[in-house]
Parts: structure tokens; sequence; C-alpha cells
């Protein structure tokens, strides 16, 4: 590992000072952004069902969205025709007014149907960390599946051995759900902000805010032990068909306070066997709902993004733009609060992140920079990002951990052109031990990728 992230810091270096090459500028407006990891190294070996690892189902949600996205352009050129050389204020805006509420509809109605749109990537996002601790899942929300927002195959035998001897992975399961719908923003932000584009997500960013904050905003209410009551008469008597944590907060915070209570101590399942997984607001000790209702207002943090309110980009002068968006993140120790600053500086993408990860009573700090996409070669054909992580957390991953523990990551991805509209790309990171969005792993990890890019645009 230390090698490895030695040769990570050497290319950073390279990337900064190496050859005399210009850095990319991107000058095309993008109809399209499509990107497929073909191997993804070692969760295509490590899960138990190899595909689609946490990275595959983010990019397969991403295309499916930028398809969609594409679409209502096109629907609501149709549908309200404008020339934008000769078109007047007011039709322009009726144009982009039906964009958006077209689009508006497709993340919140069409995230839930049983495709890679939002819901399902949630689902995935459950099943890769559940993987990783060994045990193979089904997402219910596929098509080729059923369609009801759950993940099962998981019997009551294999919960409790995860709480009785990998808590950790237990509670980042139940929380790597909604990480999905933070990294959907995050990755379609920071593309769009660095290569314009004819259509912007900004209701798929108010979706994803809206999502973590409303599920939050559930589980706090009398609502979660209302469908603690009358789900289960609806459920299949089998524990193994029935979803493995019912509600993701409400047991995130039920486990991660009583980490030393049997599994099967929650309340027998009605009129049928096992424990009944459903977890209500009221089951919660004092300390836990103080905790979950101040996870409800910290999830406001995601509000806090200008793209959602239209604004892509924020311009200094002729050389310099940048936005910024703030991040809460649920973690099995606590939560990750964040906030990003993508910066375009005459032809360099830069990324700057700031971190607080926050456990029971301690809060500390992490950090990441990034530069993106410089060009390696003076054709422009073969291009460099480079983004290193360092932070400190719990000493060991606990909810109640008193002493910090440094860690970090970096990522090297390597694109190169093979025609007008593909690339091929290598994708290598390392981290050390510890907790990053997006990485199923919680200890020490090198993984790559190898995949391809698609992109649609016009000049």
């Amino acid at each position: 590992m230390k090698k490895i992230m030695t040769a990570m810091l050497a290319a950073a270096l390279a990337l900064a000072i190496g050859s005399p090459a210009v850095l990319a500028q991107d000058t095309a407006l993008y109809k399209l952004r499509l990107s497929l990891s073909l191997p993804d190294l070692p969760q295509n070996q490590d899960l138990p069902y190899r595909y689609p690892t946490m990275q595959q189902s983010l990019e397969l949600s991403n295309n499916f969205y930028d398809l969609g996205y594409r679409g209502i352009d096109l629907l609501g050129d149709k549908l309200i025709r404008v020339d934008e050389a000769g078109a007047t204020p007011g039709k322009l805006l009726l144009n982009k007014t039906a964009k958006y509420l077209l689009s508006l509809g497709f993340v919140r109605y069409g995230s839930e149907l049983p495709i890679t749109l939002g819901i399902w990537a949630h689902e995935e996002f459950h099943r890769a960390v559940l993987g990783v601790s060994g045990v193979n899942a089904t997402n219910g929300n596929w098509l080729l599946s059923r369609w009801d927002g759950t993940v099962y195959g998981v019997s009551d035998g294999q919960l409790s051995q995860l709480k009785a001897h990998d808590l950790k992975g237990l509670l980042y399961s139940y929380v790597a759900g909604v990480h999905a719908q933070s990294l959907s923003t995050q990755t379609n932000l920071l593309n769009d902000f660095y290569h314009k584009r004819i259509i912007y997500k900004n209701a798929l960013y108010l979706y994803n805010a809206w999502y973590t904050w409303h599920y939050l905003r559930f589980s706090t209410s009398n609502a979660s032990n209302t469908v603690k009551v009358d789900a289960p008469p609806h459920e299949n008597l089998d524990p193994v068909q029935r979803d493995y944590a019912g509600a993701d907060f409400t047991a995130w915070a039920y486990d991660m306070f009583s980490p030393d209570q049997p599994y099967t101590t929650r309340d027998p399942f009605p009129n049928g066997e096992g424990v009944n997984r459903r977890v209500g607001f009221s089951d919660l000790s004092p300390e836990a709902q103080d905790y979950l209702e101040k996870q409800e207002r910290l999830s406001l943090i995601n509000f806090i993004n200008p793209a959602v309110f239209f604004v892509n980009s924020i311009n200094l002068g002729r050389h310099v733009s940048f936005n910024f968006f703030g991040q809460y993140v649920p973690t099995h120790f606590g939560n990750d609060i964040g906030m990003l600053l993508p910066v375009r500086y005459r032809k360099s993408n830069l990324l700057l992140g700031l971190h607080t990860y926050n456990n029971r009573r301690q809060t500390f700090g992490g950090l990441e920079i990034g530069l993106l996409e410089k060009a390696l070669d003076k054709r422009d054909r073969l291009q460099g990002s480079l983004v290193l992580h360092a932070w400190v957390q719990p000493e060991n991953q606990s909810f109640f951990d008193e002493k910090g523990k440094a860690g970090g990551a970096a990522e090297l991805n390597l694109k190169y052109s093979l025609g007008r509209h593909f690339s091929s790309f290598v994708n290598v990171a390392g981290k050390t031990r510890g907790w990053q969005a997006g990485n199923p792993y919680l200890n020490k990890n090198v993984s790559a990728r190898v995949g391809l890019n698609y992109d649609l645009r016009t000049y």
C-alpha cells in the first residue's frame, strides 16, 4: 500500500510540473456524456454476485439520467419551438420552464422505476457493502426481480452474524443507500461544471437533497411507528424474502446506539418467523432519537448548492469560474459533513474539498485536492486526473471512539481519445483503512477500473 501511495504522489507531481503540454480546455457544449467501467477489480471478484459494483451501478444510473435529460431537451424543443437567435425572452423562458418541469417529474417519479435510475442504484449500494461482508443480497427494485424498493435474500442468521462480528459493515450497509443519491449529485455536478451542457440537471440535485432529508424526516416521525405495524401483514412469511433493513435510518440508529445488543432482541415478526426488521422511531432510546433528529436537520446542508437554484457556474472575470456545494453523508461511525469547491482557472480544472468526520462526541478533519483532465500530449488525446484525500477518522471506525487516526486515498485516471465520440480510461485508486464515499471497503484497498466513455457534443 505504501508503495502504491508513493507512486500516486509521484504521479501527482508529474501531472503538476511534468511535460510542457498545455492543460486541456473544453469549449464544447455537451448533449451526452456516458461512461461505463467494464472490469472493476477487486469488486467483480469479491462480490458474491460479481456485477454490478458500487461504481458500475453509479455509472449506469448516471448514464440513464443523462439519456433521460437528452430526451427531455429534445421533447421540450418539440413542444415549444425556439430559435435562440431570434426567440423572445418570454418564449425562451417558457421553453426552459417546460424542460425543468419535465425533468422534475422524471427524477421524482422515474427514479422509482425498476430500471437503472436512482432507487435501483440506492439498493445496489446496499448490496455492494453487504457483498463485501460476504452476504449475497438481491435488488428488489429491478424489473427482473420485483418492484418494491427492497434488498432481500438475507436471513436473520446472517444479520445476527453481522451485528455480532461485523457491526461496522452492517451499519455501513444501512446508510450506503443514500450515498448513491449523494454521489449522483457530486459526480453529475462536477462533470457538468467542467463540461458545459445543453441542459443541466438542476432538478436531479434538488431531488437527491430532498430524498435524504425526506427519508430522515419519515424516520423521525410517527409514520415509522405506523409502518412497523402496518407493513408486516403484507410481507412474506419467509424472512429471507423480506427487506433486510426496513427503514434504513432507524435501523442504523438502533444498532449504532446498542452495539452489544444481539440482533434478535428486535421485536418478533407478528404471526410469522424471525424478527420484525422494521424499527420505529419510538423503539429508539431518547439519546438515539435526539441524534436522529439532529441528522434530519444536518441533511438540510445538501440544499446548500447553487446548482439546485439554477446557478451552474459562478464567474469571476474572464479566467476564473467556480461553484460549491455542501454534503451531509451518514456513515457507519456517524457522518461526514463536507464542502466541495470545483474551480476552473484559465485552462485548469481544479477541485478542493473540506470535510469533518463526526461520531458521537468527536469531530475530525479531512481534505481533498484534485487536478483534473490535464492534457499529457500536444494533440490532447491523452489526459490525466489525480485526486488526493487526507483524513483523520475515528480510530477504530466506531461511533464511540474518542481518538482519531490519520489515513488517506488517491485516485489516478488516464483517458485516451479513440476518435470523435469515444475514449477509453484506466482508473487506479488506493486507500488506507477508513471510510471513503463510493468505496465499499473499510479496510485498506487498491482498486482498478477500465472502461469506455461516449461524448456527444457540439461546438
